[in-house]
């Protein structure tokens, strides 16, 4: 125990319980306190920082939980050096878990915003702390609306209002750079004010702070929030002692997600606070509008002490709560630190990643502009690429410079396309060629996401050839020309029949450049009709489709393809009764495939698959299902025709293969919860599976399943002129195939470009209301492109590797 920790700070349940915290803090300052505990939660943060250590944050937020529990409530006053320690995504689903026995639920463990975090801002000193200044009576009553509870409360030594620290991070990467700009728009930050400008917001800069603030570098400050004692919200803490900020209140302006925040802090040491991030799970705001003067909500007013309506009354009947259950949870934790003891908080063995950097404030107040230069750490990275023929030795090998060199093309439909061999420079391959212009693309993009940018690859894909389909195997230009051809060795079975894996090819994939096609549906729509918005809404949504950043691309590049694991497609014959049943649109699936459609209704993920199977169930469309007619005598085992059953086995043939998408050993983290989204989620067969092992690339698991047809004309109206661009096309939409959502929207095309190496377009429907029905005009929902990927055999997968196309490393 020490001055500010004590099992006595908390209202445990039970002495046994006081007794447990009591020896888990013991064991904490027995084995992991050295004698400084900006040293200790630096140690911490370090760990919940670097998500190769995922492992140890259960144990570690534990121990988090003990030093808050222990921890001594007391005001704060004036400005606080601030760092995140850990990130924790909010958990909808623990009730469920708790009843089999789980703290946490299978998704939440997943803990995407954790690994987001560590991957972009963690270490960055993006967000450096708080102030807390004094507020009038007055000040408090206008922001709280008069809230009885908030005014009783209030005491002019204690209750403070304060606001956030911002700081640019250190070289930042495209997603990096974004960040302060669009918590500036997003959040209403102002610059950082000064003794000689002190009035921000509705605080002032006293002259005492302003000479702490010096010892903390930010440049932009806002998210204000009003500070008292009180007790947590969190049930867990049965009503401990905190000091309490609240993000919520509408008139404080908050922004998406403070209108969900509350933070929570405790004394564990001289000049050190443990903060709990709170966020409320039901009953919030997605973001505050101002109209006429008064602030206004989209979603749930926040009004704690509020009646409670019927409905809140009958959902706890006989144990109603007395006020508002918003469902909080702890999100994580932070640290607030006095700037009195700066250089102990900066020490190498603390929060070195916060010390201010040449020009910025405390960087000479603190004397580090006089400390001699520090040799820079050695930047090897992962060590040199492989050299050799996969960077430039192909060149002097006949066969590997035809096929990395030689585009393969046709007429595009559009004359205004011209030669695309012009983009092909001298001495580069084409996957080189695309590496640029992803490049080139990513820059433009960064500050207006315009597909007018995208335009080399538009042009590429126009003038690409769509592979093909022969004996059920997939197809390239070359003929005869696969990545492998891969039978398997396991007895599957499909509803009763044998479903054995045929003639598998797969490709390894890569994603070039994504582009955000909701924009482009919002543009049309406000173009066609403004009316349908409200005008303050309507401006809005116009100015957020004009020259916005892409986003979209800028987070994959910096986060998404660290986290997502896609590694490619395969694609093996499909028989014909599967694929009648997996195309059968008919108005009695349940009745034709009762087992497929039980497992639809099990996996909610596959909500838009099931949605369109109901809709053809009630008749919701006056036009026929593509292949209707081969279908109305029944399925396959009960009443199909020969006749039809000779259509199918022509299809299977020549124009359809099964498909699925590949993941990584990435995944396997992820296995329980892609079992329960995946309806089709599965272990590759052995045979398959040694295949992929002795690829440059392996892959460990199979799923998102789709159907590709070949012989196709594209949805896209851009890719089409005088004549319709013929494309190979990825469909996952029709209602039997299922799949996690958003796959259910989803509708790609491929067109190859080089032996073995294929140019794909990202589609999604953007009508998302509209249930699908292979009948219907493809205009009715809305497609847009969302971006490109790749699909590459394993020469040009090895090629890529060493060349850091949208790799890892």
């Amino acid at each position: 125990m020490t001055e500010y920790l004590s099992a006595a700070n908390f209202p445990a349940a039970s002495e046994a319980a006081a007794d447990r915290l009591g020896s888990d803090l013991e064991h904490i300052l027995a084995t992991d306190y050295q004698g400084d505990m900006f040293a200790l939660i630096g140690s911490y943060q370090r760990i919940l920082a670097d998500n190769s250590k995922r492992e140890q944050w259960p144990q570690v937020h534990d121990k988090l939980c003990t030093l808050f529990m222990a921890g001594k409530a007391v005001p704060l006053n004036g400005p606080m050096i601030g760092s995140t320690v850990s990130i924790r995504d909010s958990d909808y689903f623990r009730e469920t878990a708790r009843r089999f026995g789980h703290e946490r639920s299978a998704i939440a463990d997943i803990e995407w915003m954790a690994t987001a975090w560590n991957l972009t801002f963690a270490d960055t000193g993006l967000w450096m702390g708080k102030t807390f200044e004094p507020v009038s009576r007055e000040t408090v009553a206008y922001k709280t609306k008069e809230d009885s509870a908030a005014l009783a409360a209030y005491d002019p030594e204690i209750t403070r209002m304060g606001r956030n620290f911002f700081r640019e991070p250190p070289d930042p990467n495209p997603v990096q750079g974004l960040g302060l700009p669009v918590l500036t728009r997003l959040w209403g930050l102002v610059d950082r004010p000064t003794p000689d400008s002190p009035k921000v917001f509705e605080t002032r800069l006293l002259p005492e702070n302003a000479e702490k603030e010096k010892y903390i570098p930010y440049s932009k400050t806002g998210g204000l929030f009003l500070a008292d004692m009180g007790v947590s919200v969190v049930p867990e803490m049965r009503g401990k002692a905190v000091y309490q900020l609240n993000y919520r209140w509408p008139r404080l302006g908050p922004a998406y997600p403070m209108t969900r925040l509350i933070d929570e802090l405790v004394q564990i040491g001289e000049g050190i606070y443990l903060g709990q991030l709170v966020f409320a799970t039901r009953h919030y705001a997605y973001m505050t509008l101002e109209s006429n003067g008064e602030r206004v909500q989209l979603g749930e007013d926040y009004e704690p002490h509020r009646e409670l309506s019927f409905y809140e009354r009958l959902r706890f009947w006989g144990s109603a709560p007395e006020e508002v259950d918003y469902g909080y949870q702890n999100n994580g934790f932070f640290l607030m630190m006095d700037p009195a003891y700066a250089g102990r908080i900066y020490a190498e063995g603390a929060f070195p990643q916060l010390r201010p950097r040449p020009g910025e404030s405390g960087y000479a107040e603190l004397g580090y502009d006089r400390e001699e230069a520090q040799t820079p750490a050695a930047t090897g990275g992962t060590g040199a690429r492989e050299a050799g023929k996969w960077i430039d030795g192909w060149k002097s090998d006949a066969a590997l410079k035809e096929k990395f060199t030689t585009l393969i093309l046709e007429p595009s439909p559009k004359e205004t396309d011209g030669d695309v061999r012009e983009l092909l420079r001298e001495g580069e391959s084409v996957l080189q060629m695309l590496q640029r212009i992803s490049e080139e693309i990513s820059a433009d993009t960064r500050h207006g996401d315009d597909m007018e940018k995208f335009e080399k690859l538009n042009r590429l894909f126009r003038c690409g050839v769509a592979p093909g389909v022969r004996d059920g195997l997939f197809q390239r230009h070359k003929e005869g020309a696969c990545n492998t051809r891969v039978d398997g060795v396991e007895k599957r079975d499909w509803y009763g029949g044998d479903d054995p894996c045929i003639g598998l090819d797969y490709y390894h994939g890569a994603n070039l450049n994504l582009h955000c096609g909701f924009g482009d549906s919002v543009r049309d729509l406000l173009e066609e009709d403004r009316s349908l918005f409200p005008s303050i809404l309507a401006a809005r949504l116009a100015e957020a489709t004009d020259d916005t950043p892409n986003i979209l691309n800028e987070t994959w590049r910096s986060i998404g393809k660290y986290i997502f694991p896609w590694a490619g497609k395969s694609y093996e014959k499909i028989s014909p009764r599967k694929l009648s049943m997996l195309l059968d649109e008919s108005d009695d699936l349940a009745e034709r495939y009762p087992a497929r459609v039980a497992e639809l209704r099990a996996h909610p993920a596959s909500a838009p698959h099931l949605m369109a199977l109901i809709k053809n169930q009630e008749h919701y469309w006056d036009v026929e299902p593509r292949y209707a007619a081969h279908l109305k005598n029944g399925p396959w085992d009960n009443g199909m025709t020969d006749a039809d059953k000779a259509f199918w086995e022509e299809e299977a043939a020549r124009r359809w293969v099964f498909g699925n998408n590949l993941q990584d050993a990435r995944i396997l983290a992820a296995d329980p919860m892609m079992r329960i989204a995946d309806m089709n989620y599965r272990v590759p067969d052995p045979a398959v599976q040694a295949a992929a092992d002795a690829g440059p690339s392996p892959f460990v698991r199979q799923g998102y399943v789709f159907l590709g047809v070949s012989d196709q004309e594209s949805i896209l109206p851009m890719n089409n002129g005088a004549a319709r661009k013929k494309v190979f096309q990825f469909q996952y939409r029709y209602p039997m195939i299922g799949g996690p959502a958003p796959i259910g929207y989803c509708l790609d095309e491929l067109v190859e470009i080089a032996d073995g190496l294929f140019l794909g377009q990202l589609i999604y429907a953007t009508r998302l209301s509209l249930p699908f029905q292979s009948g219907v005009d493809p205009d009715e929902y809305r497609y847009q492109l969302f971006g490109y990927f790749l699909l590459m055999d394993d020469d040009w997968q090895r090629h890529r590797l060493v060349i850091g196309l949208d790799t890892l490393d």
